[in-house]
């Protein structure tokens, strides 16, 4: 009767994740002291809430791959022949994980869980059938053959960008076909890539299997983590400021933000301490408040990303189609065209144009402003041949009141701007001042880009968009400028899958349309 009790106990305390890590889980704290392990606010709420595909952003050290070992034992000591496989960035933090995993895996004591078979080569294989593998992003074979019951992706956006999707989509299959079987994506913030795509999508657009978590620095894990530091910072500042506390109305403008949203004075001060020994953009990237500012931090844009942040979050809808009062033309009438505002009788329009080969690579973009710097406008397809697009820029050209045209010369754009000119005989187009070896002076159709134009081009953009004198509607145009970074002494779209900087190239040339303040007729 006793042993049937016993047995009991312990299948309760088996099948609840919380109860099983409370009784059997020692980890060692930050005072090197091991202690019983204590889930924190945020790893109860990600558990409690978790699905099948689950992405996560976070601040730093908020204890998640804590978690995601002791999941990962739960799983391997209470169900026997699964597999459970976490992978990490580098051979360094991958050997990290896995003397964590043994570490706590000897704190279980010994009758509640199964001996171990082999504990070598980053896998703990238990006699019970069940394995814990900790593996480095990049094998070829990662997951092949495997039947998994729990994937975690460690520090998931430095993994170079080619594995990141490559690494998921094996993953997946590899996902043990039951109802109970899960991946976890988890990572701080690495610019503009695959998996910004992908945590943006989960995460504002619902356009994903994933589900989105996002844990701030804000979040109570960082209190008890940190506590020391806070103290530190606290005192710090009293040093500097007559014994005195922080007080609301010392409060700069973006701490005041952060106080009405119920920061607290403490915290506040711990990162008036942690900024002065690193940069704002550093900080936010390992310690973001929100995902948008975690993701900027990261991508070093050219463009002010709080101010395109800013405009983000102002825009409207493009016209819907019986919101248009004069009829668009067969070329226009596409999903690649969004039109803001109707065409006024008698307006100025200026058009950039930047033409890609229509090969589903790059995209043939049109940027349409008015006379007073707003973006009315966009078109953009990746797989219009060039001589159809030519002819979608001349009705575009048409529409807008037979818009000036700049159109970029270079490679594809020279056939664009041959048939407007020999074929549709279309004259109000953009002429650059260049200059023969005699040093004599002559005009060109087109924008020519250079080494020494391009920084121009993106500089004028740049002044005429932070200072507010144009009004960019279209959300692609403004996510593009996020990702446009100068690298290696070159003006350009951050590399990765499916990133592009057509739309801001279209808009840049749009703007010195308006500049130069020319109009033949």
């Amino acid at each position: 009767m006793t042993v049937a009790k016993k047995k009991s106990k312990i299948d309760i305390i088996n099948s609840d994740f919380f109860l099983w890590a409370k009784n059997f889980i020692k980890i060692v704290d930050n005072e090197s002291n091991e202690v019983k392990f204590e889930p924190n606010d945020q790893q109860k709420e990600f558990i409690e809430k978790m699905e099948k595909f689950n992405i996560i952003a976070k601040s730093r050290q908020l204890g998640f791959s804590t978690l995601a070992i002791i999941y990962c034992l739960w799983i391997a000591c209470t169900r026997p022949n699964t597999n459970c496989l976490m992978v990490s960035y580098n051979q360094e933090s991958t050997q990290s994980l896995f003397e964590k995993l043994k570490q706590i895996y000897t704190s279980i004591p010994d009758k509640y869980k199964p001996s171990e078979k082999r504990n070598n080569r980053m896998e703990l294989y238990l006699d019970n059938g069940s394995r814990v593998m900790v593996k480095t992003a990049g094998n070829k074979s990662l997951g092949r053959g495997m039947n998994l019951q729990y994937v975690h992706l460690s520090e998931f956006a430095f993994y170079p960008d080619t594995q990141q999707q490559d690494s998921l989509v094996s993953l997946e299959q590899a996902l043990a076909k039951n109802p109970d079987s899960k991946i976890v994506i988890e990572t701080t913030s690495n610019g503009y890539n695959f998996y910004q795509q992908l945590f943006m999508a989960a995460y504002k657009k619902g356009e994903s299997k994933y589900k989105a978590f996002f844990f701030p620095y804000t979040s109570s894990a960082t209190l008890k983590q940190f506590k020391h530091e806070l103290n530190i910072a606290e005192d710090w500042y009293k040093v500097n400021n007559h014994g005195q506390r922080l007080n609301p109305s010392d409060l700069l403008k973006d701490e005041k933000v952060l106080y009405s949203d119920g920061v607290s004075l403490k915290l506040i001060m711990w990162r008036r301490w942690k900024l002065q020994d690193m940069s704002l953009e550093d900080f936010q990237q390992e310690f973001p408040y929100t995902p948008e500012e975690s993701f900027k931090a990261t991508s070093r844009s050219i463009f002010d990303t709080n101010k395109i942040t800013e405009r983000i979050n102002n825009l409207l809808p493009p016209l819907k189609l019986n919101e248009i009062t004069k009829p668009l033309p067969e070329s226009l009438n596409t999903k690649g065209f969004f039109l803001y505002a109707n065409v006024k009788p008698g307006e100025r329009y200026y058009i950039g144009v930047d033409t890609a080969s229509g090969s589903g690579g790059d995209y043939s973009t049109m940027s349409v402003f008015d006379s007073q710097g707003e973006q009315v406008a966009v078109f953009a397809d990746n797989k219009l041949p060039v001589y159809k697009f030519a002819d979608a820029v001349y009705d575009c050209g048409m529409y807008f009141n037979y818009a000036f045209l700049v159109v970029e010369k270079n490679s594809f754009g020279q056939s664009v701007i041959e048939k407007l000119r020999a074929e549709k005989s279309y004259l109000n187009m953009y002429k650059m001042k260049t200059f023969d070896d005699r040093g004599k002076k002559k005009y060109q159709i087109g924008w020519i880009t250079t080494s020494v134009s391009k920084p121009k081009l993106i500089q004028d953009y740049k002044e005429q968009f932070e200072k507010g004198l144009i009004l960019i509607n279209d959300s692609e145009t403004l996510e593009e400028m996020k990702i446009f970074v100068e690298a290696d002494g070159k003006m350009r779209n951050q590399r990765g899958t499916d990133l592009h900087d057509d739309r801001v190239i279209s808009a840049s040339l749009g703007i010195q349309g308006l500049k130069c303040s020319k109009w033949y007729l």
